[in-house]
């Protein structure tokens, strides 16, 4: 396990060089936040969109933005869809996994089932935390690089756009579809492979260093269906959080 916090933490820092060392994508996109299952660590479902509107990106100061990169929404809505090349699409995954947010939701991840002592074989104190923490931003990395490397093959985007409909429960209604449905190039919807083979991917293959107590083909297939219906639940907030920040910070601004 000491090797596997080593592994990961030598990837977030070679991430954040490899962020730090790209060029501006020709899009400017902004992903939203990569779930997380409470217990054992989500997947990420990453929706980046151009030219970013959001509250956080609006606003005078960049820490909001830097540190809900993963959080905000542009506001794009589905009638703007434009697909990202692969070298753009690389951008945005190395961005996401890179944001302080995503290190939040990692170090909450970890601090909860520290609590609940979940898996009991690794442990208290600052060892537990650490192998918790690597745990979910392993499974994390895992589920985002496969969904890439899926969305690369296949021609889909799992980018989410805001409906532009009106009425509650037609935009939640459109929100729990996109969690299982990706866009291809002409921006027709169908069901993706990518989003939900990866999502079953990381669950099942985050099993290989998990202890002998959570690593059944029961455990994973649980951890597969938290992941999925968390990304459900983001889509709802994707899709009603941008009305929430403008009219926040609009009202800030009168």
């Amino acid at each position: 396990m000491t090797k596997l916090t080593g592994m990961v933490l030598g990837l977030v820092l070679s991430r954040h060089i490899a962020v730090a060392q790209v060029e501006p994508p020709e899009v400017d996109s902004s992903p939203t936040t990569a779930n997380a299952n409470a217990l054992m660590g989500g997947s990420a479902a990453i929706q980046p969109s151009s030219q970013p509107l959001s509250a956080a990106t609006s606003s005078p100061g960049g820490a909001e933005s830097a540190l809900f990169y993963s959080l905000f929404m542009s506001g794009k809505t589905q009638d703007q869809f434009k697909p990202l090349t692969p070298k753009e699409r690389l951008k945005v995954y190395e961005k996401d996994l890179s944001s302080p947010f995503h290190f939040m939701m990692a170090g909450a991840a970890a601090g909860i089932t520290q609590l609940q002592d979940v898996p009991h074989e690794w442990g208290e104190g600052t060892e537990g935390y650490a192998r918790r923490f690597a745990n979910y931003y392993a499974y994390a990395t895992t589920s985002s690089m496969l969904q890439m490397a899926g969305e690369d093959l296949l021609h889909e985007d799992n980018l989410y756009f805001n409906s532009g409909e009106h009425g509650i429960w037609k935009r939640v209604r459109y929100a729990l579809r996109c969690s299982i449905l990706a866009r291809g190039a002409d921006g027709s919807q169908h069901l993706s492979i990518s989003q939900i083979g990866s999502t079953a991917g990381a669950a099942f293959i985050s099993r290989l260093w998990q202890p002998k107590s959570n690593d059944s083909a029961g455990d994973g297939a649980m951890s597969f269906g938290i992941s999925m219906a968390t990304n459900a639940g983001v889509n709802v907030i994707r899709e009603f959080l941008p009305d929430v920040t403008r009219h926040i910070f609009n009202r800030n601004a009168q």
